[in-house]
């Protein structure tokens, strides 16, 4: 079940919070608010991670009123794409230069820009917009029935159960630190 009054709750952590970067693990988009903290990952070396994450494997884009500056989907173009030439064949967003991540890397200046957190919203079935400064926006819109993980909130490195949102539900869930 969708409780999307525990979902506001538990997103309304970000407010206030700044949105300085979107990396990816394959096709998985992962955003870092708040507080940026040195940390020793597992292998022993030392990273950058931020203070609460957001990890997304549904459909997503950040917008201004006008216009998507990025979206899930640039992922599947090369980062040279024009609209009057197809995608190459040979073309694989993992392993050459794709549209999502040079867009990415223009929002954020290569890691000099911030956008505050402004406002939360939570709709239906899982859904989730963050406003940002700038004028942006931040949203999230699950798109499919199963009962998969669409995104998860968390803080990392902290013992504590992450927010999990699927196709059928919301709910918490145990994790390790990572």
């Amino acid at each position: 079940m969708f409780d999307e009054n525990e979902i506001k709750r538990r997103t309304s952590i970000l407010l206030g919070k700044a949105l300085w970067r979107c990396t990816r693990a394959a096709n998985m988009a992962m955003f870092d608010f708040g507080e940026r903290k040195k940390i020793i990952d597992s292998k022993g070396a030392e990273k950058e991670t931020g203070e609460v994450a957001l990890h997304v494997q549904c459909a997503w884009r950040i917008a201004s009123s006008d216009r998507i500056i990025v979206g899930s989907r640039d992922l599947q173009y090369p980062a040279d794409y024009s609209e009057d030439r197809e995608v190459p064949d040979e073309f694989d967003w993992d392993r050459h230069p794709n549209r999502q991540d040079k867009l990415v890397r223009l929002l954020f200046a290569d890691g000099t820009k911030q956008f505050m957190v402004q406002n939360i919203e939570v709709g239906a079935v899982g859904r989730f917009r963050a406003v940002l400064s700038g004028e942006l926006s931040l949203e999230l819109f699950p798109d499919d029935s199963l009962p998969l993980e669409h995104w998860r909130l968390f803080l990392p490195h902290v013992h504590q159960p992450h927010l999990v949102v699927t196709g059928r539900d919301s709910r918490d869930l145990d994790h390790e630190p990572d």
